[in-house]
């Protein structure tokens, strides 16, 4: 019965120094690169390959750069007081259902603070840079994440640009400029399958055990 109980125990240190824990990483579109507005972008993310090992968690991060340049006229027979903002917001979408309510905006913008203009004034802004980032803990989906021998599945990025101008009684003419860009990266971790070929140190490991159980045997006899 000891003997069994030891067998039982070396078995089970070599499958916990055998199992490793490791990472998986697929991205797209990154580094950022910015595109005149309106941007319409689809990318691939890899499906994690359940041949590998056990899926324990995975993580979505998904990342937005905006450059903008706009200028404003005051074409008013008075001084005005106005605020230019130029906007734009990064819309995501998926080939894969089960993704689709972690998916959210990021919007993106650049001000120029409030400005007086004298009659006749035109005043330029930019380029003014602005990027923000989402991070979504993926893991109530992960059996939606992984398939035998992996796979991809698709995300799309949409913009909408827009500016506003606060103040200056409707007298201040604009024009704008945006480029825009997005990606995305989705790290997988997981155990992996234990070796079949035990390591050196699991093996001293079992030799302890054996040794232990041949001592007790002598001492019984």
């Amino acid at each position: 019965m000891r003997m069994k109980k030891a067998l039982f125990a070396a078995a089970a240190v070599l499958g916990a120094v055998a199992a490793q824990a490791a990472t998986v990483t697929y991205s797209f579109g990154l580094p950022l690169v910015l595109a005149t507005t309106e941007i319409d972008k689809t990318g691939s993310l890899g499906l994690f390959d359940s041949n590998l090992g056990t899926l324990t968690g995975a993580t979505l991060t998904l990342e937005g750069g905006a450059s903008f340049s706009f200028s404003g006229t005051n074409n008013a027979a008075q001084t005005q007081l106005a605020n230019i903002t130029s906007s734009t917001d990064l819309f995501w979408s998926t080939s894969l259902g089960a993704l689709t309510p972690f998916l959210g905006t990021i919007s993106l913008s650049a001000s120029s603070g409030a400005q007086n203009y004298a009659v006749g004034e035109t005043k330029s802004f930019g380029p003014l840079l602005d990027n923000d980032s989402q991070v979504d803990n993926l893991a109530t989906i992960l059996g939606s994440l992984q398939q035998s021998g992996g796979g991809t599945f698709d995300l799309r990025c949409q913009s909408l640009s827009g500016l506003l101008v606060q103040g200056g009684g409707g007298n201040i003419g604009t024009t704008q400029s945006t480029t825009a860009g997005c990606g995305a990266t989705i790290v997988y971790d997981y155990t992996d399958r234990p070796a079949q070929v035990p390591e050196p140190a699991s093996l001293a490991l079992v030799g302890v055990a054996l040794a232990g159980l041949s001592f007790a045997r002598r001492r019984k006899a």
